[in-house]
C-alpha cells in the first residue's frame, strides 16, 4: 500500500492535514496526486482514473508509484492497450506529451529507446522528455518505480 498524506490550509489560514490514507489503486499502480488546471491548481483532485489514463490532464501533473511486470506480461498488456491508451505500441514502446521524472525504487530495469538502452538500478533517475521508449523488465518479478509526469499539452 502507498500511504498518501495531503496537506492544506484551514479556514483560519493554518496548515492542516486534509487526508491521511492509502493512495487510489494498489501496489501495482498507485495514483498519488493529480493537478488539473481546469479545476484550479490548488484544487484537491483525488485521482481515480487508474492505469488506463496514462497522461495527466492538459497542463497538469500526475504522481504515481507503479510496478513494471516481467517483460512478457508487459508486452501483452501493452499490445492490449493499443488503440485504448493513446501513444502505445504493441511491442511495449509508447510516447507521451509529458516530461517525466522517474526513479527506480526496487529491482533492475532497462529503458529502451530507438538508439539503444540503459540498465537502471534502485536510486537511478531518468528525465524522460517526450521520447519514444519502452521499459524492459527481464526479471521474474515486478520492478517498483515512481514517476511524476508533467503535461506539455
Amino acid at each position: 500500500m502507498v500511504r498518501r498524506v495531503v496537506t492544506g490550509i484551514d479556514e483560519q489560514g493554518r496548515s492542516t492535514f486534509l487526508s491521511d490514507g492509502p493512495a487510489f489503486g494498489g501496489d501495482q499502480w498507485a495514483e498519488v496526486w493529480v493537478t488539473d488546471p481546469a479545476k484550479g491548481l490548488g484544487a484537491v483532485v483525488d485521482p481515480q482514473d487508474g492505469m488506463m489514463v496514462l497522461e495527466p490532464p492538459a497542463g497538469g501533473t500526475a504522481w504515481r508509484v507503479f510496478e513494471v511486470p516481467p517483460d512478457a506480461q508487459m508486452r501483452e498488456a501493452m499490445a492490449n492497450a493499443v488503440g485504448v491508451i493513446e501513444g502505445t505500441e504493441a511491442d511495449g514502446f509508447h510516447t507521451t506529451q509529458t516530461i517525466d521524472y522517474v526513479m527506480v525504487l526496487e529491482g533492475v530495469i532497462s529503458l529502451e529507446l530507438d538508439t539503444g538502452e540503459v540498465t537502471l538500478h534502485p536510486g537511478d533517475c531518468v528525465v524522460q522528455r517526450t521520447t519514444r521508449h519502452a521499459w524492459r523488465n527481464r526479471n521474474d518479478f515486478p520492478v517498483k518505480m515512481v514517476a511524476v509526469m508533467v503535461s506539455l499539452r
